[in-house]
């Protein structure tokens, strides 16, 4: 079934192909989708430009969309060495755009591409109206100490709607920054293991002037272990490599 022509539109800031830089999936050959526009804002955010929409952002229809991946697919193919790569929608956050998604996953699904969600984890109601179209979800754990407000209310219906999709593959990460204390580490790892101990958790710590102490990335590390069996310390290589 060949579905119709889009007219819906969102600000996307652009569309390239690299490699997951960060977390479970590193190295992992992609095609990002860059939405325009977030709801947080954080002071580690390594996409600042993304988290306005501004005059440069192109207003996309989901076609338009669909014809610059098929393009960097063609142009790339030969590092696909296991098939299509994954679509890694990012931003910003692009729950922000969930009506869009509702329209352009399908037709991802139906192109034979697979879905890599990246998002804040902040608006699960949003992800309700596109859960079902995604392959893997990545949600970052937002803390007080470096974005401003506390989200655990949110994060928490967030990792129950992800979790009730069963094919899909969800994992959390977190950037950990000199600001980032035990109390912060000891609520998130408490959530998730209250929703699914089987969730893996990424500490990902910051290697810019917010790095923390190695004695609390330890710390934090060993707690987290004694509820969660799968929890990874990584840092984002995306940052050490500059890819994009």
């Amino acid at each position: 079934m060949t579905l119709p022509l889009s007219k819906t539109q969102a600000p996307v800031y652009e569309i390239f192909f690299s490699f997951q830089g960060e977390a479970l999936y590193t190295g992992l050959p992609q095609i990002f989708v860059r939405f325009a526009g977030c709801n947080i804002k954080c002071n580690y955010c390594d996409t600042l430009y993304s988290t306005v929409i501004s005059k440069s952002v192109k207003y996309l229809t989901c076609d338009k969309v669909l014809d610059k991946i098929d393009l960097l697919y063609k142009e790339n193919k030969k590092k696909f060495t296991f098939g299509k790569p994954s679509i890694a929608l990012t931003g910003g956050e692009p729950l922000m755009h969930a009506k869009y998604l509702e329209e352009l996953l399908p037709k991802l699904k139906e192109k034979g591409f697979s879905t890599y969600l990246e998002t804040n984890g902040s608006l699960p109601q949003k992800l309700k109206k596109v859960v079902k179209f995604c392959d893997i979800i990545s949600m970052d754990f937002k803390f007080e100490s470096e974005c401003k407000k506390s989200l655990y209310k949110e994060h928490k219906l967030f990792l129950k709607i992800a979790k009730d999709n069963v094919d899909a593959k969800v994992f959390v990460k977190c950037v950990i920054t000199k600001n980032t204390n035990i109390l912060e580490i000891k609520k998130s790892v408490n959530l998730i293991k209250n929703i699914t101990k089987e969730t893996t958790l990424v500490l990902q710590p910051s290697i810019d002037r917010r790095a923390p102490a190695i004695e609390n990335l330890h710390k934090f590390y060993v707690e987290a272990k004694k509820s969660i069996p799968n929890v990874h310390l990584m840092v984002q290589m995306h940052k050490i490599y500059k890819l994009a």
